[in-house]
C-alpha cells in the first residue's frame, strides 16, 4: 500500500505545492505557525527535529527559519522535488531525502530532540507502527507534535453534502477552478488507510499511551478549526483539526 499512497501523493505534488506556496507569501500564516512551532519546542534554538512527512516543506521551512536543524522526509518523490526548490529558494539545507516515514531506516535510535507532522498520520498505511518507530528515533525528554484531523471517509451526511458544495463555489471564485476531485483509484487507496475510518484523535491518544509515551496535550486546532480563515470554508467539510503533544519519557543528558 505504501506505493499506491505515495504515487498519488505524488500525483498531487503541484497542487500541494501552491497551496505551500500562499501560505508562504501569507504573512497570517507564517506568522502563526512560526509563534506555533517555537511555543511547542518550547523557545528552544537549534533542536535536532524531524518533519515526518514534510510534503512540498512548509514546516521545514518555518523549523529553519527558528534556528533548528531539520531532516525532512517524505514517501512521495514529487513532494521531496517540491521541498527542495522551496528550501533552495529560501537559502535554506536541511537533510531532505524520499523514504518511508513510518519505517525511517535510515535515521539512528534517540537522535531527534523532536518530532512534527502536519496532516500525515491519516495518510499512513500504518499509524501505530510510526508512532513506535518514531518513539525510538526520539531522545529521552523529546517531544513529539501532531497536527492533523478526523479526517473521516466513511461519513457521509446531508451538512457535509452542502458544504462541500460550497467550498465548491469558494474555490471556482477565489481560484478560477472547480476543486480537484481524487480520482476513483485514489479514493480506493485513501479509503483503506487504517487512519479514515476510526475517531480521531481518540485513536492516536490510545495508541501513544499503549507505546508509553506521556501525553501532554490533545485539544482541537482553534486557528485551523476557524470560520474566520478561508481555507477552512473550502476544507473544513473534511474534518475536525486537533493537536497532539507527547513526550518520550526519560532525561536527554545532552
Amino acid at each position: 500500500m505504501f506505493e499506491q499512497v505515495e504515487t498519488a501523493w505524488s500525483q498531487d505534488s503541484s497542487g500541494y505545492d501552491i497551496l505551500v506556496q500562499k501560505q508562504l507569501n501569507n504573512r497570517k500564516d507564517v506568522n502563526h505557525w512560526q509563534a506555533e512551532l517555537k511555543r511547542v519546542l518550547d523557545g528552544k534554538k537549534n533542536l535536532n527535529v524531524l518533519d515526518a512527512g514534510c510534503g512540498p516543506g512548509f514546516f521545514s521551512i518555518m523549523l529553519a527559519r527558528l534556528g533548528h536543524q531539520v531532516t525532512s522526509v517524505d514517501g512521495a518523490e514529487g513532494m521531496v522535488q517540491c521541498a527542495a526548490r522551496n528550501l533552495s529558494s529560501e537559502g535554506f539545507k536541511a537533510k531532505l531525502y524520499c523514504g518511508d516515514a513510518v519505517a525511517l531506516d535510515r535515521e539512528e535510535d534517540n537522535s531527534f530532540d523532536a518530532i512534527v507532522s502536519r496532516d500525515v498520520i491519516w495518510t499512513l498505511y500504518d499509524p501505530e507502527k510510526a508512532y513506535k518507530r518514531w518513539l525510538e528515533v526520539l531522545k529521552p525528554g523529546g517531544i513529539l507534535v501532531v497536527y492533523d484531523g478526523n479526517y473521516r471517509r466513511d461519513v457521509r451526511s446531508l451538512k457535509i453534502v452542502l458544504w462541500k458544495g460550497l467550498a465548491a463555489i469558494l474555490t471556482f471564485l477565489t481560484e478560477g477552478r472547480p476543486p480537484k476531485k481524487t480520482t476513483h483509484a485514489q479514493e480506493d487507496v485513501f479509503g483503506k488507510l487504517p487512519a479514515v475510518t476510526t475517531e480521531r484523535p481518540l485513536m492516536d491518544q490510545t495508541i501513544l499511551e499503549k507505546l508509553g509515551y506521556e501525553v501532554l496535550t490533545v485539544e482541537g486546532d482553534d486557528y485551523r478549526n476557524s470560520f474566520k480563515h478561508l481555507e477552512h470554508w473550502k476544507y473544513g467539510y473534511q474534518g475536525k483539526r486537533f493537536k497532539i503533544i507527547a513526550r518520550k519519557k526519560g532525561h536527554n543528558s545532552d
